[in-house]
């Protein structure tokens, strides 16, 4: 049990980061958002980044559709919601691959924090992803306080996270998840 909260916990800092796109998709798809390289936004490794009345390539509803959970023997199916420096994000847990069969006595965790998104990196395989900073400040209605800094990018409004976790802007992830993409759903 005390590994399925841990690994969800981390599910839930995954669900609350994300990245942004190499121009063209996003600023089709949201013409009035920010690039992510500007100025303005701050490289999201000080502190500095989007202000949170600030529209961005992340507002909305993403779905991360029905999946295995790495390293773990179940199933999960995690929405975000990112509005204007704000985050909710909210995990299903399943025993079988068509996440039909909740997994008995396993919590579905929810969180919400703030993010904000930094610069542009340009990846191993050319991709142009954002930087993003997350806190947590809720975890299943108790206060919490963790930090998270990951990538992002958006193409054809299908977001896709860095792989991995990390606690500081040094260790940010340097490649995407491709395998579990997150769907716009509003």
């Amino acid at each position: 049990m005390k590994k399925i909260l841990a690994f969800t916990l981390v599910s839930a800092l995954m669900a609350g980061c994300g990245g942004g796109s190499s121009g063209g998709d996003l600023e089709a798809d949201n013409p009035d958002n920010g690039s992510g390289s500007d100025s303005s936004q701050g490289d999201g490794d000080n502190g500095s980044g989007t202000p949170t009345d600030q529209v961005t390539a992340l507002d909305g509803t993403w779905k991360k559709d029905c999946g295995p959970v790495e390293g773990q023997e179940h199933y999960d199916i995690v929405t975000v919601t990112h509005d204007r420096g704000t985050f909710t994000s909210s995990i299903e847990n399943y025993r079988d691959a068509s996440c039909t069969l909740p997994l008995e006595y396993s919590p579905n965790p929810t969180a919400s924090g703030t993010y904000s998104v930094g610069e542009d990196v340009v990846l191993g395989d050319g991709v142009t992803a954002t930087k993003m900073d997350s806190h947590i400040t809720q975890f299943n209605g108790a206060p919490f306080d963790i930090n998270d800094y990951n990538i992002f990018y958006i193409q054809n409004n299908i977001l896709y996270i860095g792989e991995g976790d990390a606690d500081t802007p040094q260790t940010r992830p340097a490649t995407l998840d491709y395998d579990r993409p997150y769907y716009r759903i509003n």
